[in-house]
C-alpha cells in the first residue's frame, strides 16, 4: 500500500472542500472519511482488509479521534465493520447480502431515473451525457477499477439529475456498497459492450423525457448487473488476508490538526 495515496486523497479533499455536495466541511473527521471511502470505492482497500486506526492517524498526521469518528460514519454507510478492541474491516458481503442490496438498488435507481426523466433539467442531462461518454470510451481491456469508477459516475449523475437531496443521499449509499464489489472484477469485452448499450438506452430515455421507459430500463440494467456480480462472488471466498495498511511501520511524530 503506497502511503502517499492516503496523503494525496487528504490533499484532494482539502482542495475541493465545499465544492461538492458529498464533501461536507467543518469536522476533521470529514476528510478522513473521504480518504477511506474513496480508497474502498476505488478498490485500493479490498473487502476484508483491516484499517488500523493508529497507522492511518499517523499517515494523515491527525489524532485517532477523527479516524474513529470517520470509521463510525463509514459503518453507517455499510462500507466498514467495526470490531471491539480490533482494527476495523472493509465490509465483506455474502451472496444473500449482495442480492438484497442489488434488489434495493434497482428500486431506488429505477425511481431516480424516473424522476430524472419526468422533468429533465438540461444542465443535469448534459452531465449525464458527459459521464456516459466517459463510460463509452472504456477500452475492452480496462481495469476493474476503471470500469467501476466510470460506472459509478454515470449512475451518480442520474441520481443528481433526479433533483432530490434525500433520494441522492440514500441511493448513493446503496450504490456505493455495490461498487466496492464491482471494483474487484472486470467485465469481458462482450459484457462491457452490453453494459454500454444499456447505459446509452437509459440516457436516451431520460433525455427524451420518457420516464416510464427510463425506470424500466434502469431496473433491468441493475438486475443484469446483479447477476454478473453474483457470478464473481462465492460465499466460500475468504476475507482478504493481506493487511492493506501495515501495522508494523515505524512510529513518527503525530501532529494534531485544527479543523479548518
Amino acid at each position: 500500500m503506497p502511503f502517499q495515496y492516503f496523503q494525496q486523497l487528504y490533499s484532494e479533499f482539502e482542495a475541493v472542500r465545499g465544492s461538492q455536495r458529498d464533501l461536507p466541511s467543518g469536522r476533521l473527521s470529514d476528510p478522513v472519511a473521504y480518504v477511506i471511502r474513496k480508497a474502498i470505492l476505488s478498490g485500493v482497500l479490498k473487502p476484508g482488509s483491516s484499517i488500523p486506526e493508529r497507522v492511518l492517524a499517523q499517515e494523515l498526521n491527525v489524532s485517532r479521534t477523527p479516524v474513529r469518528e470517520a470509521l463510525f460514519v463509514l459503518q453507517g454507510e455499510g462500507l466498514v465493520h467495526l470490531r471491539h478492541n480490533r482494527s476495523a474491516l472493509v465490509a465483506y458481503f455474502s451472496q444473500d447480502d449482495l442480492r438484497r442490496v442489488y434488489s434495493l438498488r434497482g428500486l431506488l435507481e429505477g425511481f431516480s431515473a424516473e424522476c430524472a426523466a419526468s422533468n429533465p433539467d438540461r444542465t443535469q442531462v448534459s452531465k449525464v451525457e458527459h459521464s456516459l461518454r466517459r463510460y463509452l470510451k472504456l477500452a475492452e481491456q480496462s481495469s476493474p477499477i476503471e470500469q467501476a469508477q466510470a460506472d459509478f459516475e454515470f449512475h451518480e449523475s442520474i441520481l443528481d439529475a433526479a433533483g432530490s437531496q434525500l433520494l441522492y443521499t440514500i441511493t448513493r449509499q446503496v450504490l456505493a456498497v455495490t461498487i466496492t464489489h464491482r471494483s474487484r472484477y472486470a467485465y469481458t469485452p462482450e459484457q462491457l459492450r452490453e453494459a454500454q448499450t444499456q447505459h446509452e438506452s437509459i440516457y436516451s430515455a431520460i433525455n427524451k423525457g420518457d420516464y416510464a421507459l427510463a425506470k424500466w430500463l434502469m431496473m433491468q440494467h441493475v438486475d443484469k448487473s446483479s447477476t454478473l456480480a453474483s457470478m464473481h462472488l462465492s460465499d466460500a471466498d475468504p476475507l482478504a488476508s493481506d493487511v492493506s495498511i501495515s501495522t508494523t511501520r515505524a512510529r513518527k511524530p503525530r501532529v494534531q490538526l485544527e479543523p479548518s
